[in-house]
């Protein structure tokens, strides 16, 4: 722990260290850390928030607290994180939903993901596997778009409009002239157990792993450029000759815009040692997220490239929510 200290107090040792009002970036931080959520426990989102926030706490020897503040897409905690003070004591666990669909979908979402936040570090990203009732006999793309031209339709699970997997279902139809249908539900749960039911044909799934490994869903393919570790036999929609299927989900800290650059890079050095901690990765792994971390510089790149591909597709699918 005091190697880690260490580390962060080099991170402040720096000529260019502007101070923030009231404060000395060297001082920082002096009291608890905010962490906003905006998604509700236990999710996706708050999974890799958590774990990263228990080790920053002990790297950073101040508490980061996790505040779920779920809603309207993650607009709300996100708006909530852009109005608060620039000091580096809020943070958003910022994801594809809340930073790059929502604000690229929606016309009343009264930020935007590139210029009113601040990137920390990007922290994982999780592939989606398009899963089948095991016992359909279901093995292969080719296998569902038979399914589609037997039957006329293909129902496709999504978790809410506008969505990854609404706009998947739309991609899907397009390219192959075949109708994926898209059918809305509240979250992955529910969805996946319409699958189990036999009630829904696919759904593209971020925690089906247990199901597949009981036997009762089998993925047919995976989204991302490359294959995903946690179902290596899967092919991705990619290699399949899919285009623009590598959508993936990530969850990311950032701060709101104007935070003073060593705070910045403070909160990245801590991050970072969190993202690269043996037992973080090993449980992390367990939920289907990938560990990423490095530079903010990185993860500000990436936030402007997937506000710009789901800016396109609202364009190129009228997808816009309001």
């Amino acid at each position: 722990m005091p190697h880690r200290r260490a580390v962060l107090l080099a991170a402040l040792a720096t000529p260019a260290l502007a101070q923030s009002p009231g404060e000395s970036p060297r001082q920082f931080p002096n009291r608890p850390i905010r962490l906003v959520v905006p998604f509700a426990p236990g999710g996706l989102t708050d999974i890799p928030a958590r774990l990263i926030a228990a080790h920053m706490t002990r790297s950073l020897g101040q508490s980061v607290v996790v505040e779920n503040r779920p809603g309207a897409a993650g607009t709300i905690g996100a708006e909530l994180v852009r109005a608060a003070a620039p000091d580096g004591y809020t943070l958003l666990a910022a994801n594809a939903a809340s930073n790059a669909q929502a604000p690229a979908l929606r016309r009343n979402v009264g930020y935007n993901p590139v210029e009113d936040f601040a990137p920390v570090m990007l922290c994982v990203i999780s592939p989606f596997a398009l899963v089948v009732r095991a016992d359909r006999g279901l093995r292969h793309m080719d296998d569902l778009l038979a399914l589609a031209r037997r039957e006329g339709r293909v129902t496709f699970g999504t978790t809410g409009p506008g969505g990854t997997g609404h706009i998947l279902a739309l991609m899907l139809s397009q390219q192959t002239g075949l109708a994926f249908e898209p059918i809305h539900f509240p979250g992955d749960a529910p969805a996946i157990q319409e699958v189990l039911a036999g009630r829904l044909d696919t759904h593209y799934a971020a925690a089906a792993r247990p199901h597949v490994e009981a036997g009762r869903l089998f993925p047919v393919a995976t989204t991302g450029a490359e294959r995903w570790s946690v179902f290596p036999e899967a092919p991705t929609l990619v290699e399949l000759g899919y285009r623009g299927m590598d959508l993936v989900g990530w969850n990311g800290l950032v701060a709101p815009r104007f935070t003073p650059a060593p705070i910045l890079g403070a909160l990245n050095v801590a991050a970072n040692l969190a993202i690269h901690d043996a037992e973080v990765r090993t449980r992390l792994a367990m939920a289907g997220l990938e560990p990423q971390g490095g530079g903010a510089g990185r993860f500000g790149a990436f936030i402007a490239g997937e506000y710009a591909r789901y800016r396109q597709i609202a364009t190129d699918f009228n997808l816009f929510m309001d």
